[in-house]
């Protein structure tokens, strides 16, 4: 297929995905999480064993389709998993093993990625039908849920009123916490947005130059690798530095590395990954912990964490979109430069609207925020 068709494609999967989070978390309380990770995992052994027998358009689709629906259960799915059998004041270690774990599991996959990617569609079907295939293993002997669940239909009346109440009360809780809430909202969009970009195009560009293959294997991997280095660093000085010029340091590095990620395939490529993330971490940690500053009440924490997720979903929708009409279009290069863009222009905002104000705050006062995804299931 035409690669603005793929990019569309997994672009509408991303949509398809984003509207039915809500009903899939509402699923996930109502029939246990370990139940419908199981169904999940299930999908996705569907999804990899149709690329056994036929590897074409049609199949294609139906694999794109089945992935997004086993991902719905999935990624909340063990976050609540994981959540529900947490001992108090383990909580944040729990999460901490998870995400390094689903981080490993990027790198390795990354670094694979030239292995595999000029494969024919049945090795690549078997690969990824026995990781799959171990995981599902892995879940059924894991423990049963502790949370009891109520199968039993509950009357739920959802009124106009309510939904517009909602809206307003959403629309209310962003002016509030204005300005860092509406930078961030625009930050999760354009970042989301870039990260799809790059891991549309990476992939092809390993399969038209395979000699740098190993080396963008790895540099795919180093936007979560770069992450465990950088908090480290950060925890030394960041409390100590100015908020507002680490921001505008940090949307600065993100933005300037971001667009040079196309410009070299070689090693360059490697240190270019690392500094854009660790520009990422830079501008990301205290737009969330000035956030939390200004919200004194927290009385509607889910539903802002809720549309945080939102604009990243799409900026992961827009992000394959886009690459696939620009790089048939313009090649790589410049799709990785136009899709680094949003990110200077957020900058250019920043610096015209926020920079100028006084942030006074510590962050090692808020929670842990989010673990933020640098890759797409």
């Amino acid at each position: 297929m035409p690669l603005w068709i793929v990019g569309l494609i997994m672009s509408v999967a991303s949509v398809l995905q984003l509207c039915l989070d809500v009903p899939a978390g509402k699923m996930l309380d109502r029939f246990g999480y370990k139940r419908l990770i199981v169904i999940g995992t299930f999908m996705f052994m569907i999804t990899g064993s149709l690329l056994f027998f036929k590897f074409n358009s049609l199949f294609f689709i139906l694999s794109v389709i089945l992935s997004s629906f086993g991902w719905l259960f999935f990624g909340p799915g063990g976050n609540a998993y994981v959540l529900s059998h947490a001992k108090k004041g383990k909580v944040g270690k729990l999460m901490g093993y998870k995400d390094v774990s689903e981080s490993i599991g990027i790198v390795l996959a990354a670094v694979t990625i030239p292995l595999i990617v000029s494969s024919s569609g049945k090795l690549i079907s078997l690969i990824v039908f026995l990781l799959l295939t171990i995981s599902f293993f892995a879940i059924i002997l894991s423990p049963r849920d502790k949370k009891k669940f109520n199968f039993a239909r509950h009357a739920h009346a959802r009124t106009h009123e309510q939904r517009r109440h909602v809206l307003l009360n959403l629309f209310n809780v962003i002016k509030r916490l204005n300005p860092p809430s509406m930078i961030l909202l625009l930050f999760q969009f354009v970042s989301a947005m870039f990260y799809g970009v790059i891991w549309f195009v990476i992939p092809l560009v390993i399969a038209h130059l395979p000699e740098n293959g190993q080396l963008l294997g790895l540099g795919l991997g180093m936007f979560d690798f770069a992450v465990v280095v950088t908090g480290a660093l950060l925890c030394n000085f960041v409390d100590k530095s100015n908020k507002r010029k680490m921001v505008l340091l940090g949307l600065l590095m993100f933005s300037v590395f971001s667009m040079l990620l196309g410009l070299n395939y070689g090693l360059l490529f490697l240190v270019f990954a690392f500094l854009a993330t660790v520009g990422d971490e830079v501008a990301s940690l205290p737009l969330w912990a000035w956030m939390h500053s200004l919200d004194k009440k927290h009385q509607e924490d889910g539903l802002l964490s809720g549309v945080i997720v939102l604009f990243e979903d799409l900026g992961w929708a827009a992000g394959p979109l886009v690459a696939g009409i620009l790089y048939t279009l313009i090649g790589s290069t410049w799709t990785i430069i136009l899709g680094a863009l949003p990110i200077m222009i957020l900058l250019v905002i920043y610096y015209s609207i926020v920079y100028k104000r006084v942030i006074k705050f510590s962050i090692f006062d808020v929670p842990q925020r989010p673990h933020k995804r640098r890759h797409k299931g």
